[in-house]
């Protein structure tokens, strides 16, 4: 068990936050189009969540594993005893009881590999082929003392009642690719992270259970698929498998995304960090319809906790499409998140033409991106270069450039850029 874990019943009055939520979104969409379907909530009883769900003509039953873990007491020692009292807690379903839904909430942020495996193998046995698992990983090594309650509001907002107090996790953490090699027969659908209304400390993710493969009658809910747009292209990204060879090496690894949100990315670094963020830059760059004067960035961006530091910022291709002053002021609003090694992939556009907007990158492996085009302009005189970045991210080092090799797009110059911040 980790050291420092903070005693249960020692948590502090309970704070209401009302986080939008795309998972449930996706469940939502997906439920209405069919009736009497079942829903396991492995959460606390909710008058609010109830309602939501007999809307939709279903059922539900509630296990309430937050009091479970709250009174547990010794049950924490061990993972083996976590699992003999999670066994004498848990409803005993007849043989023919099945669910389409299991709200897992937080409640895996709690549990050792092993007690995982056991417990999604007892799910299982009341799951229907195509069952939608929704769960929710903390960002981060703190997690809040005991499990949060949730209750639906509706389709678009859950209520959370959080503990004040965090606390070390009970066990080792497990990244997204341990998770889903504990949970057989699962696909993840979605995952969603640092999307405006929700919590920043959250990612949800919706599994589906296909124990035979099965993909049949499934209704697409209102978020990003995970199929690429038509008429992508294929770009071989040498600086890419360099990020991918640093994260491996890189316990814990923070990673930064400054594109437009992609789930299809979130997926893919996942398996290589524990914790993955987002923030769609550029519009924060841009003067809203009311103001006469450009800012520079505005004032919620890049707002993170102090103590987050990133290994790996991916700013692809959205430096082409500032000027020095917002990227001023981007690097001091980063620079308390940098540490002595920490990377940044960029890569600039060169040629006669260059795009007139940030072009969408889609990470399909450790070495390829798919490239969303755009229209061409012509370059300008002064256009932005890796040089003119080192001026301005002056604790930054040119640490790899990748141009004109086999199977990278024309135009594109990769660079990695290390910074060398030292802090007293």
């Amino acid at each position: 068990m980790a050291q420092g874990f903070i005693d249960n019943a020692a948590h502090d009055q309970a704070v209401e936050i009302i986080h939008r939520s795309p998972g449930i979104t996706a469940i939502y969409n997906e439920l209405k189009a069919s009736t009497h379907n079942s829903v396991l909530d492995l959460g606390s009883a909710s008058a609010a969540s109830f309602q939501f769900f007999s809307r939709l003509s279903c059922h539900i039953h509630f296990e309430s594993l937050d009091n479970f873990f709250a009174e547990c007491g010794e049950a924490w020692v061990s993972g083996e005893a976590l699992r003999a009292g999670l066994d004498d807690y848990l409803s005993a379903f007849t043989d023919t009881k099945q669910f389409d839904v299991i709200l897992a909430w937080d409640i895996f942020n709690y549990l050792d590999r092993d007690t995982l495996q056991w417990l999604i193998a007892r799910l299982n046995r009341h799951c229907r082929p195509n069952t939608l698992l929704h769960s929710i990983k903390y960002v981060g090594r703190n997690l809040p003392a005991v499990p949060r309650q949730f209750q639906i509001l509706d389709q678009y907002q859950t209520r959370m009642q959080c503990a004040g107090v965090l606390c070390s996790r009970p066990f080792a953490g497990m990244d997204t690719a341990t998770v889903l090699k504990s949970m057989r027969n699962y696909t993840m659908e979605y995952t969603y992270m640092q999307q405006e209304g929700m919590a920043q400390d959250i990612t949800e993710q919706v599994l589906r259970y296909q124990p035979e493969g099965k993909n049949t009658n499934r209704q697409v809910a209102s978020a990003e698929l995970h199929s690429l747009p038509h008429a992508t292209l294929a770009h071989r990204s040498y600086v890419l498998e360099l990020v991918c060879e640093h994260l491996q090496k890189t316990p814990a690894a923070t990673v930064l995304d400054l594109g437009g949100k992609a789930t299809r990315n979130g997926d893919f670094f996942l398996r290589y960090a524990e914790n993955f963020y987002v923030e769609d830059l550029l519009p924060s760059l841009h003067k809203s319809p009311t103001e006469t004067e450009p800012p520079l960035i505005r004032q919620h961006a890049l707002r993170f906790d102090p103590a987050i530091k990133f290994d790996v910022i991916l700013a692809w291709d959205v430096f082409n499409f500032c000027n020095a002053e917002q990227l001023s002021a981007v690097y001091e609003k980063l620079r308390a998140h940098m540490h002595d090694n920490t990377l940044v992939f960029a890569f600039f556009y060169t040629g006669a033409e260059v795009p007139e907007r940030s072009q969408k990158c889609y990470v399909q492996d450790d070495k390829t991106i798919a490239l969303l085009p755009t229209p061409k302009k012509p370059a300008a005189e002064n256009e932005f270069t890796a040089v003119s970045l080192l001026r301005i991210f002056r604790d930054f080092s040119l640490a790899n450039t990748c141009i004109m090799k086999p199977g990278m797009q024309r135009g594109i110059y990769e660079y990695l850029f290390q910074s060398r911040i030292h802090r007293p």
